[in-house]
């Protein structure tokens, strides 16, 4: 079936030029038609758009307020975890403090570094960064104070006779002055330095028989007396733990056993109080 047609002429204001176009006689008659579904479909597209653009918005002012929620949280936990810290930066002074005013009392530290004043972790104008880099100086000095100091045991065997007056153990009702303590062993048994230091004499020691006496720093002394045999020379380094030599009988003993003495500025002190830190 033939389509009719419909000529349209655009004849200019001058009516020198005439255009001619030819157009099917539906789609005149059916303009309205089509100016709707294209007016539609613009309008639908705005309302695409717009709905694009409303959600955006309120997504962008949803993520606002969000971030601004989360900044919130974060600063309330960094208030808290900056107290925390305070918290314990100001456990770890009082403990700094007690274990200088311990080691002070004890000889092992000199004034200046005994405890007193403000505590560092008190004193204005210091950031946590000063704070810890204090507290790591600090037990370096402490690591470095223990390890020079006889401490702890040099044999691990049952303590036969303490420090201080005692019967004498070689018979009758006299009684006589035990600088040292006394460990029951068994010859053989191996005995260890108790603090770093220097090798003093390893040799026979008068009444101690064959002896050991190490040179630790801030004048202390460490004897190991009555061993069956030595396992060090005059003036070797030796480090807190090292083999100085093996439980005997030799000197004025009574049977195998440790005599062990600590001195303090050439005066025999108790060794009790530095078997172990308290």
């Amino acid at each position: 079936m033939e389509t009719k047609k419909v000529t349209l002429l655009i004849i200019s204001n001058d009516d020198k030029e005439v255009k001619s176009f030819k157009l099917s006689s539906n789609l005149i008659n059916n303009y309205r038609k089509y100016l709707i579904w294209t007016t539609s479909l613009i309008v639908f597209a705005f309302i695409i758009i717009g709905g694009i653009i409303i959600n955006t918005i309120a997504l962008s002012v949803s993520n606002s307020s969000l971030t601004s929620q989360i900044e919130l949280k974060n600063n309330q936990l960094e208030t808290y975890d900056s107290l925390k810290l305070q918290e314990k930066l100001n456990a770890i002074d009082n403990n700094i403090s007690m274990i200088s005013t311990y080691l002070y009392e004890r000889g092992m530290l000199g004034i200046g570094n005994a405890a007193g004043g403000e505590p560092v972790s008190r004193v204005k104008g210091r950031t946590f960064i000063d704070k810890i880099d204090y507290f790591e100086n600090k037990s370096v000095l402490f690591y470095k104070t223990l390890r020079n100091l006889p401490i702890g045991l040099p044999y691990y065997g049952e303590l036969s006779s303490d420090y201080g007056y005692r019967k004498n153990p070689f018979g009758g009702y006299s009684g006589e002055y035990h600088p040292g303590l006394d460990f029951k062993g068994e010859t053989g048994d191996p005995v260890y330095a108790t603090g770093d230091g220097i090798i003093e004499r390893c040799d026979w020691y008068s009444g101690y028989g064959n002896a050991v006496v190490i040179a630790h720093k801030k004048d202390f002394k460490s004897l190991y007396g009555h061993l069956s045999k030595v396992n060090v020379v005059q003036g070797q380094e030796i480090k807190a733990g090292d083999l100085i030599g093996f439980i005997g009988s030799t000197g004025r003993s009574t049977g195998p056993h440790l005599h062990y003495e600590i001195r303090k500025e050439g005066e025999d002190i108790n060794p009790q109080s530095f078997l172990k830190l308290y």
